[in-house]
């Protein structure tokens, strides 16, 4: 009894750390692995602003990864700016020609900033964008929607 007992702790910790060694492995290459130059990359999509005169409109701030909220985020705030023939521009603050762009925008994590063709002044839209995107879509593309009109057009 007390070697099967053993021998099943055995087996589990073993299981577990083999699963664990394999998902190491496959982050590292995934990291590794794009380097933003295909068409099948999310990366691929990203504009690069100069942050001296950062233009109106709609900005995306995101890392290298995007959880399932980040790309959702992105994705209807870019559809609602091409819907209403608003610049969005893509940024990923962790590449070094947009980091300036981020401080600019104090953007250190993923957010969302409308900046004013009027006013020149950048609304944060992070907090809102982030609740929103997936569990009240239609409250979320409403609000863009109602800003990017009043502040952009």
């Amino acid at each position: 009894m007390k070697k099967t007992i053993t021998l099943g702790i055995l087996v589990l910790g073993l299981s577990f750390g083999a699963c664990q060694s394999n998902t190491k492995k496959e982050t590292a290459k995934a990291e590794t692995a794009c380097k933003g130059e295909c068409t099948k990359c999310e990366k691929s999509d990203e504009h690069k602003v100069a942050s001296n005169n950062a233009e109106a409109g709609v900005y995306y701030f995101h890392g290298d990864r995007k959880c399932k909220t980040c790309k959702a985020v992105g994705a209807k705030a870019k559809e609602v700016a091409a819907s209403l023939n608003a610049n969005f521009f893509d940024i990923n603050f962790d590449q070094e020609e947009n980091k300036e762009l981020a401080k600019t925008f104090q953007a250190s994590s993923s957010g969302l900033f409308i900046k004013s063709a009027k006013s020149g002044e950048i609304q944060d839209l992070t907090t809102f964008a982030f609740r929103n995107a997936i569990n009240d879509t239609p409250a979320y593309i409403e609000k863009l929607e109602t800003v990017i009109k009043a502040e952009l057009q």
